[in-house]
C-alpha cells in the first residue's frame, strides 16, 4: 500500500503524478456514468475526491506558470 490509512484523499493526491489523478479521475466517471445509467439515475460517487483531484491539478499548473521558463534568465541577464 502505497499509503497509510490516516492519510486523507487530499494528501494522497499531493504525492502522485498527473498522469495518475486524471487516471482515477477519468475511472470515477466511467464508474458513476455506468452506475447512473443502470440505477436510472443521476450520481456522484466520489465529489470530495474529484475536488480534491481538481484543487491538485489547478495547483500544479499555476506553479508551472509562475516558474520561469528555463532560457529566460539568460535573455533577460
Amino acid at each position: 500500500m502505497p499509503f497509510s490509512d490516516e492519510d486523507s484523499f487530499a494528501e494522497r493526491v499531493k504525492s502522485l503524478a498527473d498522469d495518475e489523478l486524471l487516471q482515477i479521475w477519468e475511472e470515477t466517471q466511467q464508474i458513476e456514468s455506468l452506475l447512473s445509467t443502470e440505477l436510472h439515475t443521476d450520481l456522484s460517487i466520489a465529489p470530495d475526491y474529484e475536488k480534491a483531484i481538481v484543487a491538485e491539478l489547478r495547483l500544479r499548473s499555476s506553479r508551472k506558470l509562475r516558474a520561469p521558463q528555463s532560457g529566460d534568465c539568460a535573455r533577460n541577464g
